[in-house]
């Protein structure tokens, strides 16, 4: 089980409305992220992502999601 305790996302000016519908999107997609084992990493952070200016929010999320994920296993 993944349990995010808080979620920061920064992106560029116009696109702050999308924020929360982007990190409740991200959390979603990561429900198939099945860590091996416990463990508890206080901060992780994924760098710039680069999206097309008409990704939706859905891709942006499945974008951030997918690293996340590398991330994680990276540090199993």
């Amino acid at each position: 089980m993944l349990h995010i305790e808080s979620m920061r996302i920064r992106l560029p000016a116009g696109y702050e409305h999308r924020a929360s519908f982007i990190a409740r999107m991200v959390g979603e997609s990561l429900t198939v992220f099945r860590p091996y084992e416990s463990r508890k990493i206080d901060s992780l952070t994924i760098g710039p992502i680069q999206v097309m200016s008409n990704s939706s929010d859905m891709e942006i999320a499945n974008q951030i999601a997918q690293q996340i994920t590398y991330l994680l296993k990276r540090e199993t």
